[in-house]
């Protein structure tokens, strides 16, 4: 099923004008359908060894790759997570991420 909603890609950029402080904003970079996956034991106990959290795991269709630059995304509901991890899949063209939520959220850059 693809009809969980659409999650757009951020890369985290300096919005700053040069010269004043830097001012870190999320800068949408690129969008895709996506839909809810169940994280299996095998990748629940390797991220429990590694001392981390899976908080979301999602595959976006028709997305061979994650956008250049991009480290966080965001679904509809404006939960703001961290790419943790992105596995191709070339076959289905698509990709798996798996997705650890921020306890701090950034600003998000508004569109021009």
């Amino acid at each position: 099923m693809r009809d969980d909603g659409i999650l757009t890609f951020y890369a985290l950029q300096n919005t700053a004008t040069p010269g004043r402080m830097p001012v870190e904003k999320l800068v949408s970079v690129g969008r895709a359908y996506y839909s809810r996956r169940n994280v299996g034991v095998t990748r629940m106990y390797a991220a429990a060894g590694a001392n981390r959290s899976i908080d979301l795991l999602v595959r976006c269709h028709n997305t061979p790759s994650v956008p250049g630059g991009a480290l966080y995304v965001v679904p509809e509901d404006g939960n703001q997570y961290r790419i943790d991890f992105a596995q191709a899949l070339p076959d289905l063209e698509a990709v798996d991420l798996t997705l650890m939520r921020l306890e701090a959220n950034y600003d998000v850059a508004t569109e021009t």
